[in-house]
């Protein structure tokens, strides 16, 4: 799940974002949430220091007796530089100033007319969806997923394997915390996350930062987290002579 804050200081204003950005999730059936709301910048850091990232914010700008939203930005930049920052505020020329605080901010929503206002909002999370969909392989990268109506975006350091089971294009994917399991190919996702995952096994598509060790006699692949998958005599033998080219 991609966490998702709002932090303005204005009963009426939060309300109102909180339920035009909660029924955009609602509608887009996408993996974000929940929104947890806060009403001042100090709230929202104690929120975000423990919870998963990158993570969206939308974030007011004018917070009287705290640090401003801009302030807050940078805070929440030493946490989560790849975060999504959308700022709610009541002027429209802000734009230099978060380029003086030297932050990449998706988006300024000016407070006003609720229908433009949830435009904007759901502008911003499709744009967040499709950057993650499209986001290069690598540490902090996503592998998108559709289970049923819903797209799930699963950090790649989290996935452990994907394997084929039965005959109908069923994988089960393996993660630390979770297993799902949905329709789709092996073939589909060794294109996709290319060299930073490994075949293997024909019913086996493992993450290479993952593996612990890799055992030739048993023709299997240990995984950090104790688990093992099958390795073919295929991969073995590819295996076997990268090791000697080295």
């Amino acid at each position: 799940m991609i966490p998702v804050y709002l932090c303005d200081d204005e009963p009426a204003v939060s309300a109102l974002l909180k339920k035009l950005i909660g029924d955009q999730i609602m509608m887009m059936e996408r993996d974000m949430g929940p929104l947890q709301v806060a009403d001042n910048p100090v709230s929202l850091l104690e929120m975000q220091r423990e919870a998963e990232v990158p993570a969206v914010y939308f974030l007011d700008i004018d917070f009287p007796g705290y640090m401003s939203g801009l302030e807050l930005a940078v805070k929440l930049r030493q946490y989560d530089p790849r975060g999504f920052i959308v700022f709610i505020t009541a002027h429209n020329d802000m734009m230099f100033e978060t380029f003086r605080y030297r932050l990449e901010a998706l988006d300024y929503i000016v407070k006003g007319e609720p229908s433009v206002m949830a435009g904007r909002v759901n502008a911003c999370l499709e744009s967040i969806c499709e950057r993650l969909m499209n986001e290069p392989d690598g540490k902090n990268a996503y592998c998108s997923l559709k289970l049923f109506d819903t797209v799930r975006h699963i950090p790649l350091q989290k996935i452990l394997y994907f394997e084929a089971v039965g005959s109908r294009h069923a994988l089960v994917l393996h993660m630390d915390d979770e297993v799902l399991e949905f329709n789709s190919s092996l073939n589909h996702f060794e294109e996709k996350l290319g060299e930073a995952f490994w075949r293997c096994h024909r019913s086996f598509l493992v993450n290479r930062s993952r593996i612990s060790n890799v055992w030739l006699k048993e023709n299997t692949v240990e995984l950090d987290n104790g688990e093992t998958c099958l390795l073919s005599r295929k991969a073995k033998a590819e295996y076997a002579s990268a090791l000697q080219g080295k």
